[in-house]
């Protein structure tokens, strides 16, 4: 599911801004169907006014912020290929040269 909704959303929004309208769809789309659970179950049980507005806010807030949000970082913290720029390999590689260069000459 959420490499059906990457793919169309990188479709329609560009490159800078797809991961956050990702998760913005995300959370919007766990929420609803949070919500929709949680009117489900009310409908279910015979619960008071504040019991059933409790149940509700739960289970599409939960539903939203565990699902939504956070399974929608965790993909794209998978999915994302971590690029080193040459500048940011060069001074790693010239940093070692450097401390075991010293470390050579404290011997």
């Amino acid at each position: 599911m959420y490499k059906t909704l990457w793919n169309s959303i990188n479709k329609q929004v560009k490159d800078s801004h797809a991961s956050t309208a990702f998760l913005a769809v995300s959370l919007m789309g766990w929420t609803t169907i949070g919500l929709l659970a949680g009117f489900l179950i009310c409908m279910i049980g015979g619960m008071s006014f504040v019991t059933k507005v409790t149940v509700v806010l739960c289970s599409g807030g939960y539903t939203g912020l565990i699902l939504g949000f956070f399974g929608g970082i965790l993909y794209l913290y998978r999915s994302e290929p971590r690029h080193l720029t040459d500048s940011a390999t060069s001074q790693v590689s010239t940093v070692s040269k450097i401390s075991l260069n010293a470390k050579t000459a404290a011997r």
